[in-house]
Order: C-alpha cells, then structure tokens, then sequence
C-alpha cells in the first residue's frame, strides 16, 4: 500500500537558512498522535485542577476535601470511585509517555534541518527554543497550573537528548530504555519515602489537605504564592531532578529511537501496527488492571500513591497500543474527520495544552467561576468532553486561516529572532 503523502520526510523553507518546518514537510501520523494524546491527558489533568492535588494519590480524600470546600454537598461515591479505575487504566501515564515520545520524534525533526553536518551544528537555535519553552513553562506553573509539563519538557530539551540524536536506533532505544526504568524506580522510590514519612500521621495528611483547599479557595495571589513555596519547589527541587527528568529524558530517546526505526513516522506495515495494538493494548491494559488490584490488597490507602511510579511503567505497552491504533486509521485512511481534527489538534499543542489552562482555571479557580473542589464525575466528564470539543473546533477553524497556532507562532518568531508569516498562502 502507498504511503500517505504526508508522512514524508520533514523539510525547511528558506533554502539553506534555517527556518520553521512547512506544511508541506510535516508527519501527518506525529500531528495525529500528538492531537490525541493531548486531549486525553486532559484526563489525569483534569483532577488537579479541580481538586487539591492529594486526591489524584487517593480519590478516596474527596470526602475530607469536601469538609473545606463544600460542607452541605454529598459525596457521589460510585461515580468518584468508577472514574477513578477509569483514569487510573486507561489514561494515567500513557498520554505523557506518547507526548514525552512525540518530543524525541521533534529532536530527530529538528535536526534534520542540520542533516550532513557536523554534532554541533544547530545547537544554539535548539537551546535558544528550549530556553523559550523553559520560560513559558515557568510563567505556566508560576501564574496559572502547578502540573505544567513544559519545565520538565524543556530542562530534558536542554539536557542530553540533542547531542544523542545521531546515535543509532538501536543504541537509542537501549539508552532510552535503560534511562526510563531508573527513573521509573527513583520515582516509586521517591513515593515510597513519601509513604514512609506520612504513615500512621492522617492528621499531617488532613493539615496538608486543608492547607492548599485554604490556598485555592483564596485571592489568586494566595494561589500563586501557595504553588511556588509549597508545590513547585518541591517538584522542581526533588521530583525533577532524581525522577522525571530521567523518565523523560528515556522516553524522548526511546522517541529518536522509534523514529528513526520508521515506527512513529508511519513507515512499518499495516501488520506491524495491528500486531503492536494487539499486544500492547492486551498486555498494558491487563498489567495495569492486575497491579491496581495487588495495590489496593496488599498497599490499601497508600497504593494510589505507589501506583504513581509503578503506572508509570506499565503506561508503555498500551501507550504504543494507542499509538498503533491512531497510526493504522492515518494509514488506511479511516475516519478522516476524526484523524483531521486530532492532527490539527496536534499542529496546536502548545496552544492547546494552555489553552485547557486557562479554561479550567477560569471554571475551578477563584478568579473565575470558583467551582474547585465541588464538581465531582460524573460532572468532572461533562467539563473534559466540553474542554475536548473547544481544542477540536478552535484548532480546525484557526488552520485554515493561519500557518500556525498563536503560541507556536510566538515559539517560533521568538527562537529565529524573526516574526514568522501567519497567514496561510492563497
């Protein structure tokens, strides 16, 4: 079967000059997987946004939640608890896998632009992007969401993965694989330390909830000082550094690796992809069932917590599920409008994912409609659906008029120092 058009290889406008990928150049299969792990990472997201982040560890503190934030309002228990097993297998640490792997498949883009030359060439248009991307992030996570990817994302950018992206396929999948299992394991280790110091001590586990219900249901510089001293230093000074910075970093080269085997690019066979769907959905989704129930037996309470490093790790098989999936409709050319609004979905990450920002935080956050820590599922699946619907019509409509997304369109004119053209020719 022919390949789609657009899965050839990426090119630059303006000759030899540098310059931002063309229309013409990009991965239709890249656009399309990126567009659906953005929306579904929306899943995970969404709680905390809407709660205080210690119940996305353990969905049963709702309830204590509630006491501070809506005393008169009963606790939908069943509808909590299903949405909780929904999130836990079929959405928590997927998306990130397939959008840290998409990131690695960017590098390999990226550097095409320097293809032939020397390791060095390139490096500084590349720093200068992550450090735009650092910057965004950090405004991100400051002013608006202390879950912000974009600081992990962009400190990997400025890492190793930029002088690795001529390494083989092969060394890159074994280094990618060998990164991503250690920080796997720091991370549950990390969790278990956590566990440790928070055992048998429900009352620092009450005072902790109370405390950031207080911060949230506060004026928003309440929030934004909150985040900074209590979530993001923590994140930043030990989360970061000795636990997702490697698990990113290992899947972005794990990423360079698929891409250059032709895997995320849409090159390998219709067999290859129903093959991989097959078996990783099949063994992702009964791995992940299977551990969730050892947790909740033999870790009680403390399991959601460990399930945060373990999930981690059992993501990857139904992470490359969902990718083979997506892949075999742009291959077969199935569903059409559905994969054409997921790429342009995709073609408007950045975009996208701020833009799911600021409309939660305008629905949950005081500054806006102050529903936080009141809307429980099956409301929680009203809002994410209606978040989904606003990424898909904003990104098809603006396409066809413009180039590029406004925040990518803003990366881009800011990383070549030069204000990019916005409007689509003709």
């Amino acid at each position: 079967m022919t390949e789609p058009a657009a899965t050839g290889r990426a090119i630059a406008e303006g000759g030899d000059r540098p310059a931002p990928v063309s229309k013409a150049g990009r991965i239709g299969a890249l656009d399309v997987v990126r567009g659906f792990a953005l929306l579904g990472i929306l899943g995970p997201n969404l709680v905390t946004f809407a709660w205080p982040s210690t119940v996305m560890y353990d969905h049963g503190l709702i309830a204590q939640a509630m006491e501070f934030t809506a005393p008169d309002q009963s606790v939908n228990g069943p509808a909590n608890d299903l949405a909780e097993q929904v999130i836990g297998v079929f959405f928590f640490g997927k998306m990130m896998f397939l959008f840290s792997l998409l990131f690695g498949a960017g590098v390999v883009m990226y550097g095409k632009k320097f293809e032939g030359g020397r390791l060095t060439d390139g490096w500084w248009l590349w720093y200068r992007r992550m450090g735009w991307l650092l910057a965004f992030g950090l405004a991100h996570a400051v002013f608006l969401w202390f879950g912000d990817i974009l600081v992990w994302y962009s400190v990997c950018g400025l890492g190793a993965v930029w002088w690795a992206r001529k390494l083989s396929a092969k060394w890159l999948l074994i280094f990618g694989g060998g990164i991503y299992l250690a920080g796997s394991l720091v991370l549950t280790g990390l969790m278990g330390l956590w566990l440790l110091q928070m055992s048998g001590n429900s009352d620092a586990v009450v005072q902790a909830l109370e405390m950031e219900a207080n911060a949230y249901l506060g004026s928003y510089w309440e929030m934004v000082q909150y985040r900074a001293l209590y979530q993001l230093l923590v994140m930043y000074l030990l989360v970061l550094p000795f636990g997702f910075f490697w698990l990113c970093t290992g899947i972005m080269l794990t990423g360079m690796g698929l891409t250059k085997c032709g895997v995320l690019t849409g090159e390998r066979s219709l067999a290859f992809y129903a093959w991989t769907a097959a078996l990783g959905l099949g063994v992702g989704l009964y791995g992940t069932i299977l551990a969730r129930s050892l947790l909740a037996q033999h870790a009680g309470e403390h399991g959601g917590m460990l399930f945060q490093g373990f999930g981690q790790l059992l993501g990857i098989p139904t992470s490359l599920g969902y990718m083979s999936i997506v892949i075999l409709l742009v291959k077969l050319g199935r569903l059409r409008l559905v994969t054409g609004a997921l790429a342009a979905v995709g073609r408007m990450a950045l975009t996208n994912y701020l833009l799911q920002t600021v409309i939660c935080t305008t629905l949950f956050y005081t500054h806006g409609l102050g529903w936080y820590g009141t809307v429980q599922y099956p409301e929680l699946w009203v809002v994410m659906v209606s978040v989904w619907g606003v990424n898909i019509v904003v990104s098809v409509v603006w396409l066809r008029i413009f180039r590029f997304g406004p925040m990518e369109w803003l990366w881009r004119s800011l990383t070549y120092f030069k204000p990019q053209p916005m409007l689509r020719a003709g």
